[in-house]
């Protein structure tokens, strides 16, 4: 077996934020937190698979993270989070396994379309946040997707019932006591394993363009813990 930093090594390789259209994407979700949050207050990641977007934002926030249990991953992710300084905890069952008002910040990256009891989960985060705190969603895929319907057609891998709407959206994390600051979109075209250049101002161009953008890939969700005073 390779030496724990060898694996680091290739493994940081292999996410290389400046590669991939994927990554370009990701670096400025990382980024889209820091308009939001100041640097140094604590953020929790949620759901944070191999790891990746939770140690870009640990280079700016002071960051715990937390996953279901899956062992094919189990030691490559608490090897990668020790090395990296990040609190971590495997979760078992709904509850998360955090106190009260523990964190400023929340990071869903590619999470909540997953989650089928998403009520139980955003009230469990509702609980975490601190008084106007910040929960962030990314990746969360779109049931319009033109990528979606496309994989579908050539018998690709899609995310099959994985996938939300914006009203859906919207309405979960209202009944949950959040306040939507913004909702947008992001992606089009597929970008995992594409070139930087130019799928990522392809890309630009189509997010921002009226009735096409409702097709795109995946929404991006800010929103604020309301007090109930």
């Amino acid at each position: 077996m390779l030496p724990a930093k060898e694996i680091l090594r290739l493994y940081e390789g292999v996410v290389k934020l400046d590669t991939t259209a994927y990554g370009v994407e990701q670096a400025r979700d990382i980024n889209r937190l820091r308009k939001h949050l100041p640097d140094g207050v604590k953020v929790l990641d949620i759901g944070c698979g191999f790891g990746i977007p939770t140690t870009q934002a640990a280079q700016f926030f002071d960051v715990s993270a937390c996953d279901v249990l899956a062992q094919e991953r189990k030691e490559f992710v608490e090897m990668l989070m020790k090395m990296r300084g990040i609190n971590f905890k495997w979760i078992e069952g709904k509850d998360l396994p955090y106190p009260d008002a523990s964190f400023d910040g929340l990071l869903l990256y590619a999470v909540i379309e997953h989650v089928k009891d998403k009520e139980t989960l955003l009230k469990e985060c509702a609980r975490l946040l601190k008084p106007n705190g910040k929960i962030f969603i990314f990746r969360a895929v779109n049931k319009r997707a033109f990528a979606e319907r496309l994989a579908r057609m050539l018998n690709l891998v899609s995310h099959g019932d994985e996938v939300v709407t914006e009203s859906q959206l919207r309405s979960e994390f209202t009944n949950a006591g959040f306040r939507i600051d913004r909702l947008g979109y992001q992606g089009w075209l597929p970008e995992n394993y594409l070139p930087r250049w130019p799928i990522y101002l392809i890309n630009k161009v189509l997010i921002h363009t009226p009735i096409l953008n409702m097709f795109s890939h995946d929404y991006w969700l800010v929103a604020t813990k309301q007090s109930k005073e």
